[in-house]
């Protein structure tokens, strides 16, 4: 069994309310993304007769989060529309989100922000790229020729069509999603899955660019998700450059030695929960399901040559029930040079190298918290919670403070009238 001794996880909620009572609706929405570091070996020794004790249980992790508000509708900046509010401030949330306070320890260190980790997603591991292409336009809608497509960096570019203003945020296409009247709660929550996916590769990636012995930290260090391996929506697209990442990543560990990334998504609730809590007596404990195409087309109610998750997923789903008897939906990445639900060695275990390792690390974090849980996610998930039982006043106040709001004010919105 590969010693693994460290799990990074990471998780996210999200909100939207009114910005003030005077005018509902005006929305905002405040989101809230937490990486947790938990020391699997404390975690081991803080169980006494099987009884955690809550003390050394608190030693054994550290929690960090960035909270920010984000602009709903009718909540506009001077001289722009709702849309190029929300792409102006979509990027100033990548900008200035920070995943790493480095510069605490070395002031001539710049922090990671999601922005560096959007241009590690777009390199290779441990090489950022330095700028990213914009296939259309947001301003004037022009789509470019592939090869010909104007590039954006962390300051910014223009248009060469219309002049327009081009942002690193506009990879991300929340922009056509957003609805000038109304919820853009689809919208936050896209921002949310992004940035989580974006903490975790900017971890990821920072052990191979930043340690001496990158191979032997992430050999050891496993990184957990909560909900699948997949982006959804306008976000999809971006799911490929996460495969082409991790297959880089795959080789990288090859050529070091190791198997590499060791990363995993687990879901909470779903179809797919239910269904394996419905067949788990059917699965021998310590098995691992495989889920085919044919069968998750029966399941979803899909034809049966539906080619399902091509186009969201970067890791494929499997069952695994684990020693204690419960099922776990897990999904993780292939090796490289395969694609999880497509082409050849889809469906195959052996193409799935870190399956094993994972499942045996999930046995070991096991907690009845609540069902499907397991202990890394659920410290995640704690530090990430927004205060929903306290009510909609505290988010209120949250993003009102996270935009520059006072309590009383007379914000700027878009007038019916002339």
């Amino acid at each position: 069994m590969q010693d693994v001794t460290i799990a990074i996880t990471v998780d996210g909620s999200d909100s939207e309310v009114e910005a003030t009572r005077e005018y509902p609706t005006i929305k905002v929405g405040y989101i809230r993304v937490a990486g947790s570091l938990l020391d699997i070996e404390k975690l081991k020794s803080s169980r006494s007769n099987g009884v955690v004790n809550p003390i050394e249980l608190r030693r054994s992790y550290d929690a960090y989060a960035f909270d920010a508000a984000l602009p709903g509708s009718g909540l506009v900046l001077p001289g722009s529309s709702g849309r190029d509010t929300w792409r102006q401030e979509i990027d100033r949330f990548l900008r200035d989100s920070t995943i790493d306070n480095r510069s605490k320890d070395n002031p001539n260190v710049p922090d990671l922000t999601l922005a560096d980790a959007l241009l590690m997603m777009h390199g290779s591991p441990g090489r950022p790229a330095t700028d990213i292409p914009i296939r259309t336009c947001p301003t004037c809608a022009h789509k470019f020729e592939p090869g010909a497509e104007p590039r954006v960096t962390k300051d910014g570019s223009a248009c060469p069509e219309c002049n327009g203003s081009l942002y690193l945020g506009d990879v991300l296409r929340t922009h056509d999603e957003y609805v000038e009247e109304g919820s853009n709660q689809t919208s936050m929550t896209r921002v949310m899955v992004i940035s989580e996916r974006l903490m975790t590769l900017g971890y990821m990636d920072s052990f191979v660019a930043e340690y001496d012995n990158p191979d032997e930290i992430l050999r050891r260090t496993i990184f957990i998700t909560d909900g699948p391996l997949a982006l959804f929506g306008v976000v999809a697209p971006l799911k490929r450059r996460l495969t082409e990442y991790h297959s880089a990543l795959h080789k990288w560990g090859q050529s070091k030695g190791v198997t590499v990334p060791l990363l995993v998504g687990i879901e909470k609730s779903g179809r797919f929960v239910e269904h394996a809590e419905l067949i788990k007596e059917l699965i021998p404990k310590g098995y691992v399901m495989n889920l085919t195409t044919k069968y998750i087309n029966r399941i979803t109610g899909r034809p049966a040559n539906h080619v399902y998750g091509k186009d969201e997923f970067y890791g494929r789903r499997f069952v695994y029930r684990t020693n204690a008897g419960d099922p776990l939906v897990i999904t993780v990445p292939p090796r490289a040079g395969v694609l999880p639900y497509e082409g050849e060695g889809a469906e195959d275990f052996a193409s799935y190298p870190t399956l094993r390792t994972v499942c045996e690390v999930l046995d070991r974090v096991r907690t009845r918290l609540y069902p499907n849980a397991v202990i890394p996610v659920a410290l995640a998930h704690n530090a990430a919670s927004l205060p929903l039982g306290v009510g909609h006043s505290v988010l209120r106040a949250m993003a009102q403070r996270g935009i520059g709001l006072p309590k009383n004010t007379q914000i700027r919105y878009r007038s019916p009238f002339p």
